[in-house]
């Protein structure tokens, strides 16, 4: 569910975009950004489903490059998505984006502020925060977040939003969407955008209710729950399920954020790391991962060029194929080759028509 950004960039990002502590891409529950374990899978017990079949002999087991997407993406055109200037390719189906779709949510809160609705150095008490945390399913975001913040007894709005972008916490976004309103969020998207933490609760918690009224529940009753999670194909259905949203809905949600000053100071948070150049390569991005989903929303802005935005989706990913792409983030590399390589996005758009 994590989406784990970078801090290492070059200017054609030699290295993954990855954040100081492991996290699920991101994300993205929506991760759901250098990921060693699925936000929701932290572990994968004894006994769990086998993997999955790596797909038609063509496609690569492991996505090490962004060539290997590349060549996963042209043997399995129906399990991604892909949407920037010059390529609409499933643009209308909805598709599970974890941690992607929190894009909504700080569309949703850059609204609420524009318009006087919130503010962003409004108190949000961390105990309130905390009571929204399901430990062990977020990869670790919400305790890298206070980490990072080094709270009192208190945080302001705009770092527990700062939260969903940088750590991807999806206790962050329940927050969030709970401060706003369900309706703000949908109003964005097209569409019901649910709860993540109540979505998990329903799914491996036992809870029998809609997903909204199981965090309710649970963030009325106080105390933290440690759920103990199925194996990677149990997950993997479930996620497909999970974070779904029209990919053509949430590329023109993230162009317009672009040249929102409020989101994109929190879209931009990669660039504020050492080693980053924006003069030559400015990045925002948000990523996403789910077991078997794997989701970024990124805008680049070059010197001289027109600004690209770019919305990938890839669902039904193979266990081991999944867990190659979280350990090299190589489609992070893939979108900066589509923006930055002529030649390179011609063969995307080629392999997609």
């Amino acid at each position: 569910m994590r989406s784990i950004l970078a801090v290492l960039l070059s200017p054609l990002l030699a290295a993954p975009i990855t954040a100081a502590t492991p996290a699920t891409a991101t994300a993205t529950a929506t991760a759901t950004t250098t990921a060693t374990t699925p936000a929701t899978a932290t572990t994968t017990p004894a006994g769990a489903a086998p993997a999955p079949s790596a797909g038609p002999a063509s496609a690569p087991a492991d996505l090490k490059d962004a060539e290997a997407v590349l060549a996963y993406i042209r043997a399995n055109p129906d399990d991604v998505a892909l949407v920037t200037q010059g390529i609409s390719h499933n643009a209308g189906r909805p598709a599970p984006v974890a941690s992607a779709i929190k894009i909504i949510h700080l569309a949703a809160y850059s609204d609420a502020v524009r318009k006087g609705r919130v503010k962003p150095g409004e108190p949000v008490s961390v105990a309130r925060w905390n009571a929204y945390h399901l430990p062990g399913t977020d990869g670790g975001a919400h305790e890298a977040a206070l980490k990072r913040l080094k709270p009192g007894a208190s945080v302001t709005l705009d770092q527990v939003v700062s939260a969903m972008i940088e750590e991807s916490d999806n206790a962050a976004a329940d927050l969030l969407r709970d401060r706003l309103g369900p309706g703000a969020l949908r109003k964005i998207a097209r569409t019901r955008v649910g709860t993540i933490n109540g979505e998990i609760l329903r799914g491996f918690g036992g809870c029998k209710l809609p997903a909204d009224v199981c965090l309710k529940n649970y963030v009325k009753a106080g105390k933290q729950l440690r759920l103990t999670l199925p194996g990677f194909a149990r997950q993997a259905a479930w996620a497909d399920a999970v974070t779904r949203i029209r990919p053509a809905v949430l590329h023109e949600v993230l162009a317009g954020l672009r040249k929102d000053k409020t989101a994109s100071r929190h879209l931009e948070w990669p660039m504020r790391q050492p080693g980053a150049d924006p003069e030559t390569l400015l990045i925002g991005t948000k990523g996403g991962s789910l077991p078997g989903v794997i989701s970024e929303a990124m805008y680049i802005v070059r010197p001289g060029e027109q600004p690209r935005e770019t919305v990938l989706a890839l669902r039904r990913l193979p266990e081991q194929t999944w867990f190659s792409a979280m350990r090299s983030y190589a489609h992070q590399q893939f979108l900066v080759r589509m923006a930055t390589d002529s030649g390179f996005f011609a063969k995307v758009r080629t392999a997609l028509k």
